[in-house]
């Protein structure tokens, strides 16, 4: 039995390599071009693949496909949506249940996502059923759990199937790929949103978008459009912990809460150890508290910046240690006043409306975000309440989306997993004292709107 398993994950590992060989060759020649020369390769990338990827005819060839599947679909009550097996987007992807339900809120909607994420949505009424079948730190999801995703769909014959994983082909879910909605199909509607000031081009947005844009071809929604955003729904015992670690900080009752999420999973979205400390050194200055993430990706960033403070200082900033579930992460997000983070999933989370499992806890729902972005577009991950084609965050404060200026960042560093630039330019300048400026504003009026008995608008 070992033994075939290892075939089997040999065999899985070689097509991937196989699969992805051609992509790591053009990433890593991009990397190159836009090494040596910056803007004018950037120019050339983006007027080359650009126009190709958001082609009408590529576009029409998706559609037709996706026509063709729905409409040979003779019933509607048996749902498997697909999530991608990182944490931010099984936390954003909610969307696609929120679409199905909008049509269907009688019909078996499950949900497949990472073990790591589960915890955070284990409650969401929207699904029937949530599996936590993929696991693991690798981009794609092993062996295994595209076995354990064979089965589920032969055994529960479902009637539709949303893969919003680009890492999972459709035909390793059903044969032919039949029956499966493919969100890749989508690529060039997300593309041409980005050269339109007024669409939300969020992708949780643009997933909920194109759900209900397919299904209404075959069926009538029972309720409204009025998506807002996705939420968590998070068990008596994350709380508990999340209070128990504030409890121990001895936090200042009377001072506004800022948790700095100072890591990312990649180096092209971490913002660079020097301009962290500027900004800390400004936030710290301010009459708060500082959370500060100990790191995981890059272990320890949380350590080496504090100790970067001045001893003055440091005393404000306490360390919220690796350990620490990632459910009661999400509920000590809830405690604070400001989340401030890079591109990854922490911020995701952050974003997201929280609620109580059993239904005993109330959330407060009111932490503002600034979310810093590098080689990523913005408009796709991050939360704007004030920028035109942005998704605000769900919450009852106002959300900002800063993206740093880069003189080589192009389309092709949307997949920064096969990114293979010597010079990390994607932070290569950044108005550190502006966001510093922008978040003491914030607090200047949480502290008048206080005095006066007022909530804090939340530019929703």
């Amino acid at each position: 039995m070992t033994q075939s398993k290892n075939e089997m994950s040999d065999r899985h590992e070689a097509r991937n390599i196989k699969d992805n060989r051609w992509q790591k060759i053009f990433s890593d020649a991009s990397s190159r071009l836009t090494n040596h020369f910056p803007r004018a390769g950037s120019s050339f990338l983006d007027s080359i693949i650009i126009p190709l990827l958001s082609n009408p005819l590529l576009a029409n060839i998706g559609k037709r496909i996706n026509r063709r599947i729905v409409r040979r679909i003779k019933s509607f009550r048996r749902f498997l949506v697909i999530s991608d097996i990182h944490i931010g987007d099984g936390v954003f992807l909610q969307s696609v249940l929120t679409g199905l339900r909008d049509f269907f809120p009688d019909a078996q909607v499950d949900y497949l996502v990472s073990k790591t994420v589960y915890p955070l949505i284990a409650g969401n009424p929207e699904a029937t059923t949530i599996y936590p079948i993929f696991f693991g730190d690798g981009p794609y999801p092993p062996a295994e759990s595209l076995k354990a995703l064979q089965e589920l769909y032969s055994k529960e014959k479902y009637d539709l199937c949303l893969n919003m994983c680009p890492f999972i082909r459709n035909r390793d879910i059903a044969p032919g790929g039949r029956g499966v909605l493919n969100f890749k199909t989508h690529t060039p509607t997300l593309l041409r949103n980005e050269h339109k000031p007024g669409p939300i081009n969020h992708f949780s947005y643009q997933n909920y978008r194109f759900t209900r844009d397919w299904l209404s071809l075959v069926a009538i929604p029972v309720r409204a459009e009025s998506f807002k955003g996705v939420g968590l729904t998070l068990s008596d015992s994350a709380v508990e912990k999340g209070e128990s670690f504030a409890a121990t900080v001895g936090q200042a009752p009377d001072q506004p809460v800022i948790l700095f999420n100072p890591d990312t999973a990649s180096r092209f979205t971490l913002i660079p150890f020097d301009r962290q400390v500027e900004f800390l050194l400004r936030l710290s200055r301010f009459q708060v508290s500082i959370l500060l993430g100990e790191g995981h990706t890059e272990a320890g960033i949380g350590l080496r910046l504090k100790a970067a403070l001045p001893a003055s200082l440091q005393e404000k900033v306490s360390i919220i240690p690796a350990a620490l579930p990632l459910d009661a992460y999400s509920a000590l997000i809830d405690r604070c006043d400001v989340f401030i983070s890079g591109d990854t999933g922490p911020l995701h989370i952050a974003a997201a409306r929280k609620f109580s499992a059993s239904g005993r806890h109330a959330f407060r729902n009111r932490t503002a975000i600034l979310s810093i972005f590098g080689a990523t577009l913005a408009r796709m991950s991050g939360y704007d309440s004030f920028q035109p084609g942005y998704l605000p965050a769900n919450q009852d404060a106002p959300s900002w989306c800063y993206s740093a200026k880069s003189p080589c960042r192009n389309i092709t560093c949307l997949n920064k997993m096969y990114k293979t630039c010597p010079k990390v330019r994607c932070f290569e300048e950044m108005d550190v004292a502006g966001m510093a400026d922008r978040i003491r504003e914030y607090l200047d009026l949480m502290a008048t709107e206080k005095a006066l008995g007022h909530g804090v608008a939340s530019g929703r």
